[in-house]
């Protein structure tokens, strides 16, 4: 159980980099809620929605986030308000004006820290209003739920605390939610009141509709509880629920509102790879649908990284991308997209896949510093399109679905900003080491504004250690429209060595008609 926690540590760890590089910026327009705000809320990027044809959602480590005009500018959701849950956005779902997410935040008790509920928000006029729901948990008398006319034994589950609900589905009856420790959930009255829903046991495979559950829904580890009461994905459309949890794919069909008929898969029964199962998707295209689910390794002998796939319904399944950890799906028609740790691969027939490189803004000599690749959409709506959106711990980025040229989209503080400085870099501390990690080394920006009136301007970065000795000079290169911009610096010497920790001095140097101008700010590095 210790591996598949710290499976999910990874991912948090992930969000929480992006929200030390949020940075709150000035209200919206009127036209938006009180409780909004402009920018992205953070640059960690888990998750994107779209809901109708004008609004693009992110679930975000700082909080929720939209665009309603295809990225040209970005507006978010304060997160310490009564109506929104508190922390990073865990899951996130639309259907029709309907929207709901969760969060997740970090609690300290007497024996650590740990991930904690936030809680959930529910809006159903397209984000305009929203009404916050406690993480749902239960009394410590509720031991019991009455399932197919018999009484079903569950361990109460009495807090937050490692409660925490990391996906939502929705249908035109219910709300599916996924919680870790909490189970897998349902509401038929957003969310006033919540049902719980038996899954099998570790050591069986079906539960029918017409016979008793002895044993108890129990999400402790084994050998008091299950790996398979610990909910974590979960998929709901027509008759079906597909629930991943930490044992294994649970396909649920719909008998009746107080009966599920499930059958479990598991890397034991079946030919799915592992049974962590962190996302879940469905393809459907001519006809034929698909089920994706991101499988890793848990602890049974002879698990492994991959996805898996079944194309009817779970009688047979298969894998590919066999040792990659996956953690979301995108498509456009028959083209299937996997976010992975190691970029973004694309496939025309599920089989056969190319990797991305890491996006780059060639325009504007900008980068995502990040391998990880969590979430992607392709947007079928905006002119010209379709294009591809994908989120990583380093911002967003969008490209037209046959191209390579990306335009990325990051939360900082723009320079052009009254009473702001000419020049900062970030993150600052810096550990190249820890941020930014991109071909093995890490990567800070130093951020200027360029407002030239079109003029082009060249620009280079020196970097200083504490003594004012040169020991890094960039490339001089030339930019000509106005904006902001970033220079990089991986931390090393222009000898390609690793400086040593301390206080440097960065410097631009702007060179207009003529006319230089520099410009310094102060950085800390930590190995």
């Amino acid at each position: 159980m210790k591996k598949l926690l710290l499976i999910i540590l990874s991912i948090l760890l992930a969000v929480s980099f992006g929200m030390g590089q949020a940075f709150f910026l000035s209200k919206p327009n009127l036209d938006e809620p009180d409780n909004t705000y402009t920018g992205l809320a953070s640059n960690g990027v888990t998750k994107i929605v779209a809901q109708g044809d004008s609004i693009l959602w992110f679930a975000t480590g700082g909080g929720l986030s939209k665009t309603m005009d295809f990225g040209e500018t970005f507006v978010s959701y304060y997160n310490d308000t009564d109506s929104m849950a508190r922390g990073g956005i865990s899951a996130i779902t639309v259907l029709d004006s309907i929207i709901w997410v969760a969060a997740v935040f970090d609690s300290t008790t007497v024996v650590g820290e740990y991930q904690t509920g936030g809680g959930l928000s529910v809006s159903k006029d397209s984000g305009r209003t929203w009404t916050y729901i406690p993480q749902p948990v239960d009394s410590s008398s509720a031991s019991f739920e009455i399932w197919d006319g018999d009484t079903v034994r569950f361990l109460p589950i009495t807090t937050p605390v490692q409660n925490t609900t990391w996906d939502i589905s929705v249908t035109s009856k219910y709300v599916y939610i996924a919680s870790w420790s909490g189970g897998v959930r349902r509401s038929s009255d957003f969310g006033a009141t919540w049902e719980r829903i038996p899954l099998p046991s570790d050591d069986e495979d079906v539960i029918e509709c017409g016979e008793p559950i002895t044993y108890e829904i129990n999400p402790r580890d084994p050998q008091e509880g299950n790996h398979n009461h610990k909910g974590f994905s979960v998929l709901a459309y027509d008759d079906k629920v597909w629930v991943g949890t930490a044992g294994g794919i649970n396909l649920g069909i719909v008998e009746s509102d107080s009966c599920i008929r499930w059958r479990k898969y598991t890397a034991q029964n079946s030919a799915i790879s592992g049974n962590f199962i962190v996302a879940l998707a469905r393809q459907v295209w001519n006809g034929k649908e698909t089920i994706w689910a991101a499988t890793l390794s848990a602890e049974g002998a002879g698990e492994y990284r991959a996805v898996s796939k079944t194309t009817d319904c779970g009688l047979t399944w298969s894998t590919t991308l066999v040792g990659e950890r996956v953690y979301n799906f995108a498509f456009h028609n028959s083209i299937v997209y996997v976010c992975t740790e190691s970029g973004l691969f694309k496939s025309l027939d599920g089989e056969n896949w190319a990797l991305f490189n890491p996006a780059e803004d060639k325009q504007k000599n900008e980068f995502i510093f990040s391998h990880d690749v969590y979430s992607a959409y392709v947007d079928t709506s905006e002119k010209g399109g379709p294009y591809l959106w994908i989120g990583t711990a380093d911002g967003l980025a969008k490209t037209h679905i046959d191209s390579t040229d990306w335009e990325i989209y990051r939360a900082s503080l723009s320079t052009e900003l009254p009473n702001q400085l000419a020049i900062y870099a970030y993150p600052n501390p810096f550990s190249p080491t820890h941020h930014n990690i991109l071909h093995g080394d890490g990567h800070v920006r130093v951020k200027h504004h360029l407002n030239s009136n079109n003029i082009p301007a060249y620009v280079n970065l020196e970097v200083y250690n504490f003594a004012m000795e040169l020991v890094y000079e960039g490339d001089k290169h030339l930019i000509s429209t106005s904006g902001d911009y970033n220079e990089v610096w991986n931390g090393r010497s222009n000898g390609g060595k690793l400086v040593a920790n301390g206080t440097y001095f960065c410097k631009i140097t702007r060179k207009e008609n003529q006319i230089e101008k520099s410009y310094w700010t102060k950085l800390i590095l930590i190995k």
